[in-house]
C-alpha cells in the first residue's frame, strides 16, 4: 500500500471507487451531493481539491494497493500553519475494511503532516461508528469530547466524538 496524491489522473478510478462505495459511506457519513456522482462531478472535486492543495489548506491522498487500485481515501483540512493544527479524514472502501488500510493512512498521514509542522491532528467519528473510533485510537488519538449534533445523516441528527492527536 501506499499514498498517492489526488491527480486529474484519478478521475475515472475514483469516480467508481465513489460510485461502489456510495451507499456503505452514506450508511455513516452525510451524504454527498448527487451531482458529485458524475465523472464531471468527480472532475470538479478533484480541481477544488486541488486548489486547496495549491493553497496549503488541504492534502488530499489516496491509498493505492500495489496494482494501483485505491482502496480508500485520507485527508488533511483546515490545515492551520500559525496554531500548526489540521483536521483529518478518511474513508475506506467496504470491499477492503479490516485489513489495516485505514491505519495505514491514517499513520503515513501523521507522518507527513509532522515534517510540515503541523502539531495536533482533530478527527471526529460518531458514537455508531467503533471501527473508526478504533482506528484513531490505535493511531494515538485521544478522545476529547462528545460533540452533540454534529451533522445529520438521513435528516437525523448525528453525535460526533471528538479525537486529537499532539504530534511532537
Amino acid at each position: 500500500m501506499q499514498l498517492e496524491l489526488l491527480s486529474k489522473e484519478h478521475e475515472e478510478t475514483l469516480f467508481q471507487f465513489e460510485l461502489e462505495n456510495r451507499e456503505w459511506f452514506e450508511s455513516t457519513i452525510p451524504a454527498r451531493d448527487s451531482e458529485f456522482y458524475s465523472l464531471q462531478g468527480v472532475r470538479l472535486h478533484i480541481q477544488l481539491f486541488l486548489l486547496d492543495y495549491t493553497a496549503k489548506t488541504l492534502i488530499p491522498m489516496l491509498i493505492i494497493d500495489d496494482c494501483g487500485k485505491i482502496l480508500g481515501r485520507v485527508n488533511v483540512t483546515n490545515i492551520d500553519r500559525e496554531k500548526h493544527q489540521a483536521h483529518i479524514g478518511y474513508r475506506i472502501g467496504k470491499a477492503f475494511t479490516n485489513r489495516g488500510v485505514a491505519k495505514f493512512g491514517v499513520k503515513s498521514m501523521i507522518r507527513m503532516v509532522e515534517k510540515l509542522g503541523i502539531r495536533e491532528l482533530i478527527a471526529y467519528a460518531s458514537l455508531d461508528n467503533i471501527a473508526s473510533r478504533r482506528v484513531l485510537e490505535a493511531c494515538g488519538f485521544r478522545l476529547v469530547r462528545l460533540v452533540p449534533n454534529y451533522t445529520e445523516l438521513n435528516n437525523l441528527p448525528l453525535d460526533c466524538l471528538e479525537f486529537k492527536l499532539s504530534i511532537r
